[in-house]
């Protein structure tokens, strides 16, 4: 009995190492990605930082916010929400908090059957696991709704660039071609552009409504494209040579992440086996078997092994859905 229970803390404690260390690794990539960014942002708008901060200063018409606004959108941004793009989320963003409390409570249900011999690891459970777990179910929902929208964002850009191209090739207007984009293209490229066309049409300089949507959408592709156009603005030059550079580069990129999603059919494919086929199994086990499948919901020891599967089943599924993730960027 000393052993079952030695064997069941190291394997929590292994889980939960685990847990930290993808994290920990999760965050580090995170910081990188964020410097890499900044550091080629600012090595291509060096040759104009100072010119483009005295426009911005006389023509922007970027939202104030007080600094209570401020403090709850950085407050928010903590659990992962963008508050400039809450909008175009599938459901209210504070609906996805309460969500969260739920399937928290219960996977604390969960966890509390073989933690319940464990009066220190259930208290530890409940009252510092349940606050972690919840924090990482929101930041999940929330990284999700905003990397399904990016992704059809990052594919719609390559047609979007071609039509201002055509656009400006046959005379029409920077404005009006922003326009045509915004009435052809499909959302969410179609509200992005919209917000930007309104801009501009209303008197904001392109490159200051370009810049205010890169920021908006965060997305390196958009930051290119508000880079090009402001040096093309400022230093002159072909603009259709630029964006049709752009937008074949920005195509290839696609391209690359589309095979990426080849190339891991296979592992997706076998994760989503390998996650179904317990819950199939024990189902036709039940069918044929009903007393011998029983034993995992009736006894201590049943709700103890079920449990552990469940939590290792989520645990191998997060980790292939990492791996996944970090080939494909």
């Amino acid at each position: 009995m000393e052993s079952q229970k030695l064997l069941f803390v190291l394997a929590l404690a292994v889980i939960l190492l685990l847990g930290i260390g993808v994290i920990t690794i999760l965050l580090v990539q995170e910081h990188e990605r964020t410097q890499k960014l900044k550091l080629r942002l600012s090595n291509a708008m060096a040759p104009v930082a100072r010119p483009a901060q005295a426009v911005a200063e006389e023509y922007s018409l970027v939202r104030t916010v007080s600094p209570a606004g401020q403090f709850w959108e950085k407050i928010a941004a903590l659990i992962g929400v963008d508050m400039q793009q809450a909008e175009t989320y599938p459901i209210k963003w504070w609906l996805v908090p309460p969500i969260a409390v739920l399937i928290d409570a219960v996977l604390i249900f969960l966890l509390s059957h073989p933690l319940g011999d464990y009066p220190f690891l259930l208290y530890v459970t409940e009252y510092f696991g349940s606050p972690v777990f919840w924090y990482l179910i929101t930041r999940f929902i929330f990284n999700m709704f905003t990397n399904r929208r990016n992704t059809k964002l990052i594919e719609q850009f390559p047609d979007a660039l071609n039509t201002v191209v055509r656009c400006v090739r046959v005379g029409i207007p920077m404005g009006e071609a922003l326009r045509t984009v915004a009435k052809d293209a499909m959302e969410p490229t179609k509200l992005e552009f919209t917000i930007l066309a309104d801009k501009v049409s209303i008197g904001v300089p392109l490159d200051i409504a370009l810049r205010e949507l890169s920021l908006r959408i965060k997305l390196t592709e958009y930051q290119f494209f508000a880079t090009a156009i402001t040096l093309q603005a400022r230093a002159g030059g072909g603009i259709t040579q630029t964006l049709e550079g752009l937008a074949d580069v920005i195509r290839k990129r696609v391209g690359l992440r589309a095979r990426g999603f080849a190339l891991t059919a296979e592992a997706r494919t076998s994760a989503m086996v390998l996650s179904v086929l317990p819950f199939l199994a024990g189902a036709m086990i039940y069918m044929v078997q009903p007393p011998y499948m029983s034993v995992l919901f009736t006894t201590k020891g049943g709700e103890t092994v079920i449990t552990l599967a469940i939590v290792m089943l989520a645990l191998g599924m997060g980790t292939i859905q990492f791996m996944i993730s970090n080939v494909l960027k």
